[in-house]
């Protein structure tokens, strides 16, 4: 009797041991496939970094037709694993709140992300919102970046865009 439990304890410990090295296998793995688009993307730039993290950004508004330039401000840009980003900026005469967007690696050093903030008038209410979508190109330390190329449309309360403009913006990397 005593033999069997003994036998009955000692088989449910080495079950419970196997399951322990089972699950923390699976867990291992499960973490490699998680990180596979992070791999995948530093292997696309050359090991290089990617655009994922924050950014201390100057940005040039001008106007499109003319080339006039319109303001120069800072912001922070921060572009997430995953592909979401916010930005927060102390530029424009208005009221805003911060900007919430999404990012995409095109290729190579080349990415895109586009991002959109509500805009309220002096008296707190509802202004529009802005809407402007930018190409970037990161050099090849990952550590600043340059976008030549965005448009950005301002949108009244019922939808209708009533202004377009452009803009460029360099950037470095926050540490």
């Amino acid at each position: 009797m005593k033999k069997t439990l003994l036998k009955t304890i000692g088989a449910a410990a080495l079950a419970i041991l196997m399951l322990a090295v089972s699950a923390q296998i699976f867990v291992s793995a499960q973490g490699r496939i998680n990180n596979l688009s992070v791999q995948e993307d530093l292997s696309q730039s050359g090991g290089a970094r990617t655009l994922e993290g924050s950014w201390s950004v100057q940005t040039t508004v001008y106007n499109c037709q003319t080339g006039a330039t319109l303001q120069t401000f800072p912001k922070m840009n921060t572009f997430m694993q995953g592909g979401t980003m916010q930005e927060f900026s102390a530029g424009g005469s208005f009221l805003r709140g911060p900007a919430h967007g999404v990012w995409y690696h095109e290729r190579g050093q080349s990415y895109s992300y586009a991002l959109q903030f509500f805009r309220f008038n002096a008296d707190g209410t509802y202004a529009g919102l802005t809407r402007a979508r930018w190409q970037v190109n990161l050099d090849l330390t990952g550590n600043s970046y340059t976008a030549n190329t965005a448009t950005i449309e301002i949108i009244n309360p019922a939808g209708v865009v009533v202004n377009r403009l452009c803009a460029t913006e360099t950037a470095t990397r926050f540490e």
